[in-house]
């Protein structure tokens, strides 16, 4: 029995796709904040000179 074309087959596929693109969304926003502490660890970052490549890209 559809509701408004909402079959039971559809809602078995939807939640779950939803909660990966939700996830992927949270990941892809975590890098993006995580980018501005990149090489300045004094554990990770080494010596960067101004100019030079990140020792990791976005």
């Amino acid at each position: 029995m559809a509701l408004f074309g909402i079959t039971p087959r559809y809602v078995w596929l939807a939640i779950p796709m939803a909660g990966f693109f939700f996830g992927k969304y949270l990941d892809d926003q975590e890098t993006l904040r995580m980018t501005s502490f990149r090489d300045k660890s004094a554990l990770y970052g080494g010596r960067v000179k101004p100019g030079d490549p990140p020792s990791w890209p976005l």
